[in-house]
Formats: C-alpha cells, structure tokens, sequence
C-alpha cells in the first residue's frame, strides 16, 4: 500500500512503499507522505536509525540542542557515537535544518561504508573532498543516478521523496538493476551448495580462489580456508582435515573434512532462495564483512532461529561478490555466522 498522496506513477512510489512496508517510515496522521517536503536533519536521523536498526531508546546526547526526551535523540545519539554524524562546532545539531543532498550524501557514505568509486561526473561536483567522494559512491552504487541535465545538486534540499529514493535503494539492491542480476545469480549458486555440487561453482568465480569461514570475524583473524577452481569438484570427498578457524567464544580449533564443515557449519540451516536482499539482521556481521571484503557485495541467506531456543539459535549464509577487472561480479568468499555463547 502506498499514501493518499503518492499515486502509483509517483517517480518513487516503490520505494516508499518499501519503506512503508518496512515500517521504516510512517508519514502524517492525515495518511499523507509529503514527498516533496524537505526533510530536517532530526527526520533523517529517524529514517536512516530505522533501516539499520540503531539503538534507539530517549536518552542524554552529546549535542546542546538535542535533549534527551526528543522523539529522536536515541538515534542521534547513536550516529554520533558510531562516527555517521559530527554536528556543528558550537556543539549543537541542529535538528531542525533542513538537509541538503549533499549532506545526505555524506550521510549514506559514511552509515553504509561504500568503497571509493570513479568520479561521479555530475557537473557541479567537483574536486576530492569527503562530499564529492560520497556522491561518487552513492552513483556508483546505484543509489543516485542525478538530474536529467547532468547535475546532482548537492547544495539543493532534500526532499522526502528523494531521501526515501536514496535510503530504500541503499538498504534493498535490488531496486538497482545489476544487483537484482546478482541476486538471481546468488539463488543459482545457493541451489548448488543445497545439492552438493561444489563443481558448478568455479563458473561464478574468478580467477582465484574460493574462501571458506565459519564466522565472519574468523575471516579477518584466521582466514578460513581456501580453495581453488580445480580443488572445488572433489570437495564432498576430500579426506583431508583442515583448521577452518576457532569456534567463537571457547576459541576451539575448528578441524574438520569438507563434509563434515558442509553438515556441522556451510549448510547446518535451512536457507531459502530469496527475491530481496532484505535488512541483515545482525549488523554486526556485514560490518565484519566489509572489513575483510571492503569491495564485496553480499548475498545474506538468513535462518532466524527457533522458538524452542528463543532464536538464539540463528544462522546466516553469507554469499560475497567483487567485480572483476572487466566489471563482472564474481564470488569470492562464502562466511557463515552463528550466534556463540
């Protein structure tokens, strides 16, 4: 469902249904959305706290003008302290400013951690700083493609509509074409690992080799284990045990044959194919993720649990693509993670 005043030729109509749907953004009593009024700094905040799910309980902030029974000093708060916001140097954050697309941009770069990219080319972004570097990676992504005359307008306000344009494409990829193209390609590769064909996966890589880890912090501290194009094929009947990494929390070595790992850790859930990316629901280990992967998109296959074990029990398959030379996305790691006591 959309609002009453958004109708379904509305350039970004899907994207604010997503967010709608994602109770992400609620809009005005009166069932308006308003996407063309301009969003404040505190709105933004709202919005962005969200779709990444901060912390977002009232409480002190950092900012003299932020007080801690406004309705979004918990996700300010928690922006601040995770580097996404700085505020102003008189110590305030002005709240009710209006944001400009360029500060969105800032934003968005900094909350979803983009790699560089080209220049952006638009005409009235210019030189190295931090803006023009942020916008670059938001076309880069995807997540902006400008005006129609060349132009992204970085000192112009933000408008609801594009806020939501720009947050909904950031959190969900497949508004973006080549990411709906990867996705299908990550279903394709998670139909393989269901039944056991470790040969067909060389056709999605690249050159190297394919890494292998049980957690995603295993994969920066140990590295987890790798194999090659030719090693693939005969991966269910290696008899070879390999160290995968220590078990997180005891530090146990994780020693096992391929085919054991498969059954105790790559594919111990249930995981289905999917036609969204869908928010993680743990942070924490695409953040993990693209500290070892900077340039990686990932494809993340969850298993939420069981009510027996008050899903503590969740598991996650974690697919991860970089572009090849030639711009082709090609798999490169696949990091499970489980919550460990």
């Amino acid at each position: 469902m959309s609002f009453d005043d958004v109708p379904m030729d509305h350039p970004f109509v899907w994207e604010i249904i997503y967010l709608h749907e994602q109770v992400i953004i609620d809009g005005y009593p009166d069932g308006t959305f308003r996407s063309a009024n301009n969003v404040t700094r505190s709105q933004a905040m709202k919005m962005i706290g969200e779709g990444i799910y901060l912390y977002k309980e009232q409480r002190e902030t950092p900012f003299s003008d932020v007080p801690a029974d406004a309705y979004y000093s918990g996700y300010v708060t928690s922006a601040h302290e995770l580097g996404y916001i700085n505020g102003y140097g008189d110590g305030t954050f002005r709240p009710h400013n209006q944001l400009t697309r360029g500060q969105a941009a800032l934003i968005f770069a900094r909350v979803f951690q983009w790699p560089d990219a080209p220049d952006s080319g638009f005409s009235d972004v210019s030189g190295d700083g931090e803006m023009a570097r942020a916008i670059a990676k938001m076309k880069e992504h995807g997540v902006t493609t400008g005006y129609p005359d060349g132009t992204f307008k970085p000192y112009q306000n933000i408008t609801r509509g594009q806020f939501a344009a720009f947050l909904a494409r950031a959190l969900e990829p497949t508004f973006v074409p080549q990411y709906e193209a990867l996705l299908d390609t990550a279903n394709e590769i998670l139909v393989h690992l269901q039944n056991e064909e470790f040969g067909e996966l060389p056709a999605y890589m690249g050159e190297g080799s394919l890494t292998f880890c049980p957690y995603a912090g295993n994969c920066i501290d140990h590295g987890g284990v790798q194999f090659t194009s030719a090693e693939l094929d005969g991966f269910m009947d290696d008899p070879t045990v390999y160290d995968w990494g220590d078990q997180d929390g005891s530090g146990f070595p994780i020693e096992l044959t391929p085919a054991a790992y498969y059954d105790e850790w790559l594919m111990d859930a249930t995981y289905e194919e999917k036609y969204r990316y869908d928010r993680s629901k743990h942070f924490s280990t695409q953040e993990l993720i693209k500290q070892k992967y900077p340039a990686g998109r990932v494809v993340e296959y969850y298993f939420e649990g069981t009510e027996e074990f008050d899903y503590m029990d969740w598991q996650s398959l974690n697919l991860v693509f970089e572009k090849n030379s030639s711009g082709e996305w090609k798999l490169i790691a696949i990091i499970n993670d489980r919550w460990t006591i």
